[in-house]
């Protein structure tokens, strides 16, 4: 009697490799899920800052001195799949720019707020 281990066949391998490529999807989809549910419960929102900036306003206003382009781009990662209290004890992002984060993910103009971030890095 042979103690063999079995080998597996490409069909096999392929769906497992399925199996866990669709774990790992389920996981971060639910994931996102609860971190942008939750992203409007947090206690951090700012008392004072800048108002949140609107549609083109983005691109040419002058930014307040606790908001920088690239800081709610990082603080919208951060708000989908990081720890932003974390962050925002650290210093890495302000309060306000969580607080624009929040409102270009909801709004759909995070784009806005990158392409804001590349030109504030060209231009000194």
């Amino acid at each position: 009697m042979d103690n063999k281990l079995p080998i597996y066949t490409g069909d096999m391998q392929l769906e497992r490799t399925r199996i866990v490529r669709r774990t790992i999807v389920t996981v971060a989809a639910t994931a996102a899920l609860i971190v942008t549910s939750l992203a409007g419960c947090s206690s951090s929102v700012p008392s004072e800052s800048m108002s949140v900036l609107d549609g083109n306003e983005i691109l040419t206003a002058d930014l307040g001195t606790d908001v920088t382009a690239r800081g709610v781009v990082l603080a919208a990662v951060l708000l989908v799949a990081g720890d932003i209290e974390k962050a925002l004890t650290k210093g890495l992002v302000t309060a306000a720019e969580v607080q624009a984060a929040r409102k270009a993910i909801d709004e759909g103009t995070l784009d806005m707020w990158r392409q804001r971030a590349d030109a504030d890095e060209v231009t000194p």
